[in-house]
């Protein structure tokens, strides 16, 4: 046709010309490729450990066995199958959980002699490969109980005391390198639960966690290692947490919320011999003007008999103004929205993707006498909150926990309580 451009016909030379440099431009692809750094994708940054909804087994791996002259006798801990059967596990997968979080108490482990370390370390991990082969992945958490409790010692005297986080730097090198023999994507690594040094000090306990990494990563450079701040390992420590000395893609940021403290730990104050003590505020969830008249009224009920008595005024006084600034404050759903946009905001500041957080207790206490009738659905709607929260930001969580007054179970009848797992976005019954 006149007037066209004409395109060559194939094996003219000017199309073999335009074959010639295509050849070329391939091979200088081919060649350089190697030299050019692949695009990193989301995935990439994700860590081996890949979780969303688990459960802390307490009391699983946490009895241990009677102690004499400051050791633990024996294998170190009572056989768990004598209180936690490991059919209990086949539960929590119906429930709807992927994994579990394994508090172990720590203390026949950093009490032991190199021998004995290495076959609690055995137990500890024969448990792990058992609860994986019913289809749960294990978060494996070095814990260190209450003084008291269990123990001789605390968090903090665990990294004061001579010696004693020399004894941590073996229990968390004995437990990464059995850590490392198993798949990266089914077991991970806690290495230290709520730790209390001072978290207004900078680079102090940054220096501790260092090197734990570091002995951690000696043994298992491919598995996921979790981590958190000081104070406690709740959302004030982690603020002040400075993560740059030896972050890596593979590590997740442990947030423990329980908050606001009133409300989670009402009920549950230690009985002491002032009988007034033994009477706390009890508090609504959220708090608003309504709630403030109901507890206002319950708590002056629980304490009537006490006004009569001159030498209690003061604590009574104290504890009701306990009452009038939590409601003050207005603790809603709105301060649980501003506690994850700071944990985000932290991870933002350092590069860290929201799936790296990890929520590893959050909970309240099972309804107990002397609470307000309408605690337990303040209860559960604020359990339901915090779950979404965290959830609608990517973080996977653990509530805290299977068992004890804070547990799964009505502990008078045993059964399943279905508005938890409603309210945890489970199965139920």
């Amino acid at each position: 046709m006149t007037g066209e451009a004409q395109l060559p016909a194939i094996g003219t030379p000017r199309n073999d010309a335009w074959r010639r440099m295509l050849a070329v431009i391939l091979a200088l692809f081919v060649a350089l490729s190697p030299l050019v750094a692949p695009v990193a994708t989301a995935s990439d940054t994700r860590p081996a450990f890949r979780v969303e909804k688990g459960v802390n087994v307490f009391p699983f791996l946490w009895t241990p066995t009677a102690r004499k002259n400051g050791r633990f006798l024996g294998a170190g801990y009572v056989p768990v199958e004598s209180y936690f059967p490991l059919s209990n596990f086949s539960s929590i997968k119906a429930m709807g959980f992927d994994h579990v979080r394994l508090p172990v108490n720590v203390g026949p482990l950093v009490l032991a002699n190199a021998d004995e370390l290495q076959a609690r370390a055995d137990y500890v991990f024969a448990q792990v490969d058992a609860i994986s082969a019913l289809g749960l992945k294990v978060l494996v958490d070095i814990h260190t109980p209450d003084k008291g409790r269990n123990s001789p010692y605390d968090a903090r005297s665990l990294v004061e005391e001579p010696g004693m986080f020399d004894a941590l730097k073996r229990v968390v090198a004995a437990f990464a390198e059995r850590t490392a023999s198993r798949p990266a994507d089914r077991v991970a690594l806690e290495l230290f639960n709520e730790p209390q040094v001072e978290c207004r000090t900078p680079g102090l306990w940054e220096g501790y966690l260092k090197t734990l990494v570091s002995v951690a990563r000696h043994s298992a450079p491919n598995h996921t290692l979790i981590v958190t701040g000081s104070c406690g390992g709740g959302l004030f420590g982690l603020l002040r947490l400075d993560p740059s000395g030896f972050d890596d893609p593979n590590i997740l940021y442990s947030l423990h919320y329980y908050s606001p403290p009133e409300f989670i730990f009402q009920g549950y104050a230690p009985v002491t011999q002032d009988l007034a003590s033994r009477y706390p505020p009890v508090f609504r969830w959220p708090a608003n003007a309504e709630g403030a008249s109901e507890s206002i009224a319950a708590f002056g009920q629980h304490v009537a008999e006490l006004w009569s008595e001159p030498s209690s005024w003061g604590h009574l006084l104290s504890q009701l103004w306990k009452i009038s600034v939590y409601y003050y404050r207005g603790y809603d759903a709105g301060d649980v929205v501003q506690d994850f946009d700071k944990a985000i905001a932290w991870a933002e500041r350092y590069d860290i993707p929201p799936t790296r957080l990890y929520l590893g207790e959050f909970g309240a206490p099972r309804p107990k006498p002397g609470l307000l009738p309408e605690y337990n659905a303040d209860r559960l709607a604020w359990l339901s909150v915090v779950r979404k929260q965290a959830e609608a930001r990517g973080i996977p969580w653990a509530y805290w926990c299977y068992g004890s007054y804070f547990g799964l179970f009505d502990e008078v009848s045993g059964q399943q309580d279905a508005d938890m797992l409603v309210s945890l976005g489970l199965n139920h019954p």
